[in-house]
């Protein structure tokens, strides 16, 4: 009996350790990882990850001709990418000796490690915000949630370094409510430019975080100062890839170049919902002609003018189409036609319901944590409600959705925590009741 009693002990421990579930969470995705890529002609046809310009830039870099070629037929510096990910997959390159294969399998091998560690800040945004249990609770959902086991295995992007970094940031971004330590500042800084350098569209959230600190630190009357320590330790973190695009290109490139192209994919005559992908240089050999001939930054700049033009001719429709988008961002219906792993497993519909209700009750949990815990919770519903904005313009899926994804996961668990206490609290109430008016119980009174 000691010893059963010393066994479930230690199982509830196991259990209740982040330890564990970041265990789990690596155990899974590397299981999966194996048996796709266990025989290789099918991890060939069937999974094989998407990169695309990831992977020219990367194959370019690891060959010693620079950041450049991002698409074929392009020469020449590129500021196409942020440079964190390609650089990632050249080490891969470097690691497998140039050997294509492995290099994919040690680059999906990152992408795990980094969506398993995300159980770490996943826990300890949950238990700063809510609750020990309530972190835990957040961090297990992570090991098993849909999104955070498939895209790691699916897209040799940042996405799920992103999802860690982003975690990683809003956890800091909590901590230093009330910290004045000039060193802890500078790390903050210079991690939001690792983020940024990795995927700029983070970027949108630092400085709505950063006006959440400020409106902090004034109602406990504490300097502002380390706020301007960060912001500047950021744009050092920033300059020297700003100032490499300076000399590549002799514009001001502060980190990457696309965002004309983005935005003119999603808003021109071709668009039906989301977006045009059939008008990507990559698969328009009309386009193709156009960036050769104008060169990178000319044509993301004439693409960023037709998609203005097409707007003003246009609201009514790209109304239309950036409510499509806002829609598709929390119900995942962009990614069902399209994502290979949900094709192959006939679960579009599946997809569709989960990834609904999941945002439901992540939204749910927004205006719980609004009312019960006020603005200690404001960064997570910073980062979920302001990061997608730039895809509701541009186009979506939820990939480009997944750096938030840790603070939906905290969000959801809190609103089910919730919803199970008040059941729980009513039930309660009614056999409280019950006993009360009962005979026996009139008897003795």
């Amino acid at each position: 009996m000691i010893a059963l009693a010393k066994q479930r002990e230690s199982g509830e421990v196991s259990v209740q350790s982040p330890l564990w579930a970041v265990a789990a969470a690596y155990l899974l995705r590397m299981s999966l990882l194996w048996l796709i890529h266990r025989d290789h002609d099918a991890y060939q046809s069937l999974f094989f990850p998407v990169s695309n310009e990831t992977w020219n830039v990367a194959s370019s870099l690891a060959q010693g001709n620079g950041f450049s070629a991002p698409l074929p037929g392009m020469h020449g510096p590129t500021a196409w990418l942020a440079p964190g990910y390609p650089a990632m997959l050249a080490l891969a390159l470097k690691l497998s000796h140039m050997d294509a294969y492995a290099a994919r399998i040690i680059g999906l091998a990152f992408n795990c490690t980094a969506s398993a560690l995300t159980c770490l800040p996943i826990y300890a945004i949950g238990k700063k915000v809510f609750n020990r249990k309530i972190g835990l609770a957040s961090c297990w959902l992570w090991v098993f949630l849909p999104m955070s086991v498939l895209f790691p295995l699916e897209w040799l992007w940042d996405t799920s370094f992103s999802a860690f970094l982003l975690a990683v940031l809003v956890w800091m971004t909590l901590k230093l409510r009330r910290e004045s330590s000039a060193w802890r500042w500078a790390g903050y800084g210079l991690l939001w430019a690792v983020a940024v350098l990795l995927n700029p569209a983070i970027g949108i959230i630092f400085p709505f975080l950063l006006g959440w600190l400020a409106i902090e630190r004034r109602q406990s009357f504490l300097t502002w100062s380390p706020l301007a320590f960060a912001v500047l330790t950021f744009c050092l973190g920033v300059l020297p890839w700003t100032v490499r695009n300076y000399f590549a290109f002799g514009q001001l490139v502060p980190i990457k170049s696309t965002f004309g192209l983005e935005f003119w994919l999603g808003n021109n005559p071709e668009v039906k919902r989301n977006w045009s992908p059939g008008s990507h240089p990559n698969n328009d050999s009309e386009q193709m002609r156009q960036l050769q001939q104008f060169g990178e930054l000319s044509y993301m700049k004439a693409k960023q003018r037709q998609a203005v033009l097409f707007i003003e001719a246009h609201a009514a429709t790209f109304a239309k189409f950036s409510l499509g988008r806002l829609a598709d961002t929390w119900t995942g219906n962009a990614d069902v036609p399209w994502d290979r792993f949900v094709f192959m497993l006939h679960a579009g519909e599946a997809y569709l319901i989960f990834s609904s209700a999941f945002s439901v009750l992540a939204l749910v949990g927004i205006v719980l944590s609004c009312r019960l815990r006020g603005s200690e919770a404001a960064p997570l519903w910073i980062a979920v409600l302001v990061f997608p904005a730039t895809y509701y313009i541009t186009h979506t899926g939820l990939r480009y959705r997944h750096p938030i994804d840790p603070m939906l996961t905290v969000l959801a668990t809190y609103a089910v925590a919730c919803a199970v206490s008040a059941v729980s609290n009513r039930c309660q109430a009614r056999r409280t009741s019950r006993s009360v008016s009962s005979p026996d119980s009139l008897v003795a009174n």
